[in-house]
């Protein structure tokens, strides 16, 4: 018997389809993949909730965290097995919440294993000697630097590793915990964190360390700000100067 051509025709057009949908999963199967490998050895994305890290982090700030610059752990655990460097003062980081694992949170690192730290006032020592810091007065410098000339508060350009960055401290603010603290001496694989926003920070003055296993990555660039006081469908609800910023 003789199979008609347009019979032939319809196998054809299936085994078509079926390979067209083959090449779809196996499509979709690779973009997983590489969304779980980025993800997990890569790079992470997180968005800023708080006003802890002001001026350097927004709230609206989303951002890229590097989850290779310290080494590789095994996804969704705090399982390293490969280590090759370990965070430096001056860097910013996403770590678990030491007393809820449920919790990221970013903050700069100021001391690390070995260190001897004290504050005293808005004087910060390490090991002995004082951190540098000069004060901001200029108010076009206060103004690009947290976008508020009149900024209630003072603004600091602070020195710590080998870069500089800014901090800001709340005017008048005689009774908050960041005023004066005990010496702190770091254990091995502990790290000292505070928010660059001083006097509206929770962090290692108040709740203690942060221990090496915690730590997710480091913060490396804004790839987009969103303006939490703006409404969607406007130009101005996305901080355009803000997007792809390096984070120091």
């Amino acid at each position: 018997m003789i199979e008609s051509t347009g019979t032939s025709k319809t196998i054809v057009k299936s085994a078509e389809q079926l390979e067209g949908r083959r090449d779809l999963l196996r499509a979709l199967f690779l973009c997983i993949c590489a969304v779980v490998i980025v993800r997990s050895f890569l790079f992470e994305p997180f968005k800023i909730p708080s006003s802890s890290m002001v001026p350097t982090l927004k709230i609206g700030d989303h951002i890229f965290v590097s989850k290779f610059k310290y080494g590789l752990s095994i996804p969704f655990t705090k399982f390293e097995f490969l280590a090759w460097s370990t965070p430096k003062r001056g860097e910013i980081i996403v770590f678990l919440f030491p007393r809820d694992e449920s919790l990221h949170y970013v903050k700069r690192v100021v001391g690390v294993p070995g260190d001897r730290l004290e504050f005293k006032g808005k004087d910060l020592f390490i090991n002995g000697e004082l951190v540098l810091k000069e004060r901001i007065t200029d108010p076009g410098i206060i103004q690009r630097v947290t976008g508020n000339p009149d900024l209630v508060g003072e603004v600091y350009r602070e020195m710590l590793g080998n870069s500089a960055h800014y901090v800001i401290y709340s005017k008048g603010a005689i009774s908050d915990f960041a005023r004066s603290s005990r010496v702190e001496v770091l254990a091995a694989d502990k790290f000292f964190v505070v928010g660059d926003n001083r006097d509206e920070s929770y962090d290692s003055r108040s709740w203690g360390y942060v221990p090496r296993e915690n730590i997710k990555g480091r913060a490396e660039v804004i790839w987009l700000s969103l303006d939490q006081e703006e409404s969607w469908g406007k130009m101005s609800k996305i901080r355009w100067s803000r997007c792809g910023t390096v984070i120091h």
